[in-house]
């Protein structure tokens, strides 16, 4: 990732950028803004019907041809949409040019936008403009990027939802709360001599109904995570349970080797899938079995890496084969993590004792060569998934330092009950409110430092 400084971002000059992929399609855009942006199209638009370009309404659509200046000749038949200011992505004029798709017409367009007089733009510098003139917050910024990368129609949905602002709205109101109570606590601060009349009981009861949804805020935060990053589920037992055959039949494909041979998978095979809107990372490991060999050695310690890593793991049992010190060297290994026991080979002869096991629950039989079962362990993966709920709450994406600051808040806001609780003077509830004022301002990116902010632009790509 390359990184610009703010001072890149010139926002008196006119960007330009082609805004599609470049590459052999029915259209292609490139996108202009800022002041010059109509009086360039001028110069290089032929309208069919013929109009002043840079006397055109807003959200006003005009066909004709683009031509170079230079020559007269014609380089495409194309669309061009015209927003003005403040109507448009940016808050500024913008201008966007609908041609044929393709790498030489896109890029001869844009040569042409940008000798007229634009500069080619930042990646990322059209919505810096847009949440440097007020169009988006930084919630918003974020849920742009999401909506480019999102790997499940669920967290496109959620990501949508943020960049309608009903993210932001709920912490805007949010702050206004501890604001309030705030003013409360400074007015007991600055008047002591009025006997201002504020119930401590009420200030304790605000900070609670606060810190509780800064909790629920946390949770979906949790959640959007899950939709953005997806889960780690790995699959994982002794030799030939028929691991590799659970995963090819989980991703509906021939992509681990499977055999009748024991160890025949060493490194861990991985492929992602899509389980009831959760990007699933699924892995198949090396079989866990007694070895001299040391490539097989070396494989098992890999397998254990991974297992660390796992936030789901997939534990099977042989059906039509008795418990072994194998097994119970892997339960040990995972009992700390969240597992589903599937017993596999359901469809042969039961030699397991299922009485030894019992206690390991969920519990799922199936045979993954008949692929039956398959749907109770996928609806057992979404159920361990939302245990704590989490489906309930709308994903929030928020970044790994706007989550450091939710918990300087959560923990400001615990400082602010214990300091009314030890009778403390309220002088102690004030500081840590104010904290928590300012830090929600950061999350919305009101007050928020530059190196934040050139980290989070340059994540995007050039054209948005």
């Amino acid at each position: 990732m390359e990184l610009f400084k703010l001072k890149d971002y010139d926002l008196e000059d006119t960007i330009a950028a082609i805004a599609t992929y470049p590459a052999k399609s029915a259209l292609g855009v490139i996108k202009i803004s800022g002041e010059k942006a109509l009086r360039i199209v001028a110069k290089i638009f032929r309208p069919a019907r013929k109009k002043d370009m840079k006397k055109v309404k807003t959200f006003t659509l005009h066909y004709g041809w683009i031509v170079d200046p230079l020559d007269k000749k014609i380089v495409d038949e194309v669309l061009v949409s015209v927003m003005r200011k403040p109507f448009s992505y940016t808050r500024e004029d913008v201008v966007e040019i609908s041609s044929h798709g393709g790498v030489l017409v896109l890029d001869k367009v844009l040569k042409l936008v940008l000798r007229e007089g634009a500069r080619l733009a930042k990646p990322g510098e059209f919505s810096y403009r847009a949440f440097i003139n007020g169009r988006v917050d930084l919630l918003q910024v974020q849920s742009i990027l999401n909506i480019v990368e999102a790997p499940t129609e669920k967290a496109l949905f959620s990501a949508a939802e943020q960049l309608k602002g009903n993210v932001s709205s709920f912490l805007r109101r949010l702050k206004e709360r501890v604001k309030n109570v705030y003013i409360h606590t400074q007015a007991i601060i600055d008047f002591p001599e009025e006997e201002i009349e504020v119930e401590e009981s009420w200030i304790k009861r605000e900070i609670e109904r606060i810190k509780k949804d800064i909790e629920k805020m946390e949770k979906a935060s949790s959640w959007g995570q899950i939709l953005k990053e997806g889960i780690i589920c790995v699959i994982c037992g002794k030799a030939n349970v028929g691991k590799s055959t659970l995963f090819n039949s989980l991703i509906e494909k021939e992509k681990a080797l499977v055999t009748k041979i024991a160890g025949t998978t060493r490194d861990a095979v991985e492929e992602s899938i899509n389980i009831g809107g959760i990007h699933l990372h699924l892995y198949d490991i090396a079989g866990i079995m007694r070895s001299k060999s040391l490539i097989e050695r070396k494989a098992i310690e890999k397998s254990f890496q991974k297992l660390e890593e796992a936030d789901i793991v997939v534990f099977i049992f042989d059906y039509s084969r008795q418990l072994s010190k194998d097994d119970y060297l892997l339960l040990e290994k995972v009992k700390n993590k969240k597992v589903i026991y599937v017993i596999n080979k359901i469809d042969l002869k039961r030699k397991i004792d299922l009485k030894k096991i019992r206690h390991l629950t969920p519990q799922i039989k199936l045979s993954a060569l008949k692929k039956v079962g398959l749907d109770k362990l996928r609806k057992e993966i979404l159920s361990l998934v939302s245990k704590e709920g989490l489906e309930k709450e709308n994903a929030i994406f928020l970044t790994h330092w706007q989550k450091e600051i939710l918990k300087k808040v959560k923990e400001n806001l615990r400082k602010a009950l214990f300091y009314l609780d030890k009778k403390y003077t309220i002088d102690f509830v004030n500081f840590s409110l104010k904290e928590i004022i300012e830090d929600l301002d950061k999350i919305m990116g009101v007050s928020l430092e530059k190196e934040i902010l050139e980290s989070l632009f340059s994540q995007f790509c050039i054209g948005k």
